[in-house]
């Protein structure tokens, strides 16, 4: 039986970025690494990652055609990287909400601005 293991955010992220420099397809990434069948893809998705593009033989493309598609991969990669970060500053203003409303009831003192006031 196969234990089960949380995992840090961190290990998550060093996993996915080894996962993605490797030429191994996702499964046997997984089986290389002892993790579950569909870990690489929950986390894919978990950090608003694309899975990288699956081997496929491709035509020769000219120069001009080549620099398009290479630009069109980075600008893909950029997107990603910054759904990422949005997705990871929504979390932080959600807790930092979180946290004003706890001290707000704990504490019973008013943290926030009043918007009404003039």
């Amino acid at each position: 039986m196969r234990e089960y293991r949380k995992f840090s955010n961190e290990e998550i992220l060093s996993y996915l970025e080894e996962y993605m420099r490797s030429s191994l397809s996702r499964s046997a990434y997984e089986r290389e690494k002892g993790l579950k069948r569909t870990t690489i893809s929950r986390w894919l998705r978990t950090f608003a990652l694309e899975d990288k593009p699956s081997p496929v033989m491709s035509k020769k493309l000219s120069q001009s055609e080549q620099e398009l598609h290479d630009r069109i991969h980075e600008l893909e990669k950029e997107v990603r990287s910054l759904e990422a970060k949005l997705k990871r500053s929504n979390m932080e203003r959600d807790v930092y909400d979180c946290m004003i409303d706890l001290a707000e009831k704990t504490y019973n003192i008013p943290v926030r601005k009043n918007s009404d006031a003039k």
